[in-house]
Parts: structure tokens; C-alpha cells; sequence
């Protein structure tokens, strides 16, 4: 009788059981899976070798662990960069070439007293001549200033002579040390021909300016709607010449651009 009874009570107790199984399952606290990285080797080094062989050794460097065809890769990496080490610095960028001013001689002392002399002189010339003017008075004629002038110069003849002598020989040292400016670069065939396409593109367009402008000045009788409308077919009429300038020197500035980087490739 007692075992027809446990017999009877066994699935009752495993239902009762049961929930409370399923509720400490539930009460499990979660365990991530470390994740496992990939190594990051130097970029200097490329890729490592895709076909490797299914064994598992510990890498060298640090790297954790892999195939023996990648530990003999980074081995051999390894050993290179020893025997070739790497500057790590940044590279410096060259900065531009500027270019150089002419360097101006230096003035000797006898040409610096000689403008001193020049400046004075014609300040006290320049100086007197307006005082005599003013003396004359405002209701002094043109004649009787010219009269004043013509006097004056023939009181200052001499002194007058000697500032001329005094400013050709400042104007010849300047002229004798003058420093050479750098003489520009010859454009190349292609640019001249670019340029010269710009020209042609240009004179073109602007007879038919020149021709509107006759038109407008002649046309003195016409509204200001007539000759708005004047110049919207001027542009229409023209709108395909307009164009081909504006391509031209789009051309012409990219070709300048392309020879200039190249000479400074070759420098």
C-alpha cells in the first residue's frame, strides 16, 4: 500500500519542484565570453600570410597566441625591424621658397649729402618763390606772377643750374646701381598656345562689345526698355562666346598650375 502511494505522489512532488527549478535558472547571473581580439601588428608590416598552418603556439612579441606560419612571420618582422629601424618622427614639409628680393647697394656718403642738399635747397627755392607770390597780393594778374616767376629764375640762374647738375648725378647713381630683378620663366609651347586661345576668345567678344556700344550710342531716340532689350540679345548672341573665354582661361590657369607643380616636383 505505501508503495502504490509514493508511486502517486512522485509526479506531484516533480511538478512542485519543477517552477522552482525554472526560477533559479532565471536567477543565474549572465557570464559574457571574454572576446577574443586579433593582434594589431605595425602597419609597416602588411598583411599576415592567409594561408596558415592549424596548429596553436604562443606568438612572439607579445602577441598572444596562433599558428607557427604567423609566429615565424612576426618572428622574421620582428628581426627586421632591428636590423632597420623605423624614425617614427614626423617627416618636416619643406616650407616654400620665397622668392628673393634684389638686394639694393649700399648709398656712399657722398650721394646721401647730395639729396640732403638737393631737398633743402628746393624747399628754400620753393619757399621764397611763394612768398614773393604772396606779396603781390589777390589781385595779382596772371601775367604779373608769370613776370615774378621769369624774375626769380633769372636771380636764381645760377643756383638754379647747380641743382640740376646735383640731380642728374643723384639720377645717374641711381640708374648705375640698380639692382637686376630676376628675370621671369619663358611659359612653355603649351601655355603660349593657351594664352593665345585667351586672347583670340577675348578679341572676339569684345568687337561685339565695342559694336553694342555704337549701336547704344547712336540709337539716342530708343527707350530704356529698347535698349535693355538691346543688350539681352546682345548676350544671347554672344552667350556661346562668353562661354568659350570662360573655358579658355579655366584651361589656360590649369595648365599654369599643373608646370608650376612640376618645377617644384623637380626642385
Amino acid at each position: 500500500m505505501k508503495k502504490i502511494i509514493c508511486l502517486l505522489m512522485m509526479p506531484l512532488l516533480a511538478f512542485a519542484v519543477e517552477p522552482q527549478n525554472r526560477e533559479l535558472e532565471k536567477e543565474k547571473p549572465s557570464i559574457d565570453k571574454p572576446k577574443i581580439e586579433k593582434p594589431k601588428f605595425p602597419q609597416h608590416w602588411g598583411k599576415p600570410p592567409e594561408v596558415q598552418t592549424k596548429d596553436f603556439v604562443k606568438l612572439p612579441g607579445r602577441f598572444g597566441r596562433g599558428s607557427s606560419t604567423l609566429a615565424k612571420w612576426i618572428a622574421d618582422n620582428i628581426k627586421k625591424d632591428k636590423e632597420n629601424p623605423i624614425d617614427k618622427k614626423k617627416p618636416e614639409t619643406e616650407k616654400p621658397k620665397l622668392p628673393t628680393k634684389p638686394v639694393k647697394p649700399e648709398m656712399p656718403e657722398e650721394i646721401k649729402s647730395a639729396i640732403e642738399e638737393h631737398k633743402s635747397t628746393d624747399k628754400k627755392l620753393k619757399d621764397e618763390l611763394k612768398s614773393q607770390i604772396n606779396e603781390l597780393g589777390k589781385d595779382a594778374s596772371r601775367e604779373d606772377i608769370k613776370k615774378l616767376a621769369e624774375n626769380f629764375r633769372e636771380d636764381n640762374a645760377e643756383l638754379i643750374a647747380t641743382q640740376k647738375e646735383l640731380g642728374k648725378k643723384i639720377q645717374n647713381w641711381f640708374k648705375d646701381n640698380k639692382p637686376e630683378r630676376p628675370k621671369r620663366p619663358e611659359p612653355s609651347e603649351e601655355v603660349k598656345e593657351k594664352i593665345k586661345a585667351v586672347h583670340d576668345k577675348k578679341k572676339i567678344l569684345d568687337v561685339a562689345k565695342r559694336e553694342l556700344h555704337e549701336k547704344l550710342k547712336e540709337s539716342k531716340d530708343l527707350t530704356k526698355e529698347e535698349k535693355q532689350a538691346l543688350i539681352e540679345k546682345f548676350k544671347e548672341e554672344n552667350a556661346e562666346k562668353h562661354k568659350a573665354l570662360k573655358e579658355a582661361q579655366k584651361e589656360l590657369q590649369k595648365k599654369i598650375r599643373e608646370t608650376k607643380q612640376e618645377d617644384d616636383r623637380r626642385q
